[in-house]
């Protein structure tokens, strides 16, 4: 009596294959996923310099408004364009 069985090993040749696949995958997967992080990364630092300059800007544009709003300046201004200080000015009001 002859008994027929089937190939008891399976061809160990398609997991192979299967495996090397997902590894390329999730491998290409990773490196491009490590490339855009650092890209943002280093887009973040830049951004953060550029937040720095433009405080420090800021901070100058403020020196200077405060410098020619200066209380003596105006003062001086205003005596120069034949300006008075009215001690009690008297504003004009309605009433009803």
């Amino acid at each position: 009596m002859t008994i027929i069985c089937p190939q008891k090993k399976k061809d160990i040749r398609y997991f192979l294959i299967a495996l090397f696949a997902v590894l390329l995958v999730g491998g290409s997967f990773y490196i491009v996923e490590t490339g855009s992080l650092v890209e943002k990364r280093h887009e973040l630092d830049t951004l953060k310099g550029q937040l720095v300059a433009l405080k420090t800007s800021n901070a100058d544009l403020k020196n200077e408004y405060y410098r020619l709003l200066d209380p003596a300046k105006l003062e001086a201004v205003a005596s120069d364009s034949g300006l008075t200080l009215e001690k009690r000015p008297q504003y004009l009001t309605s009433k009803q």
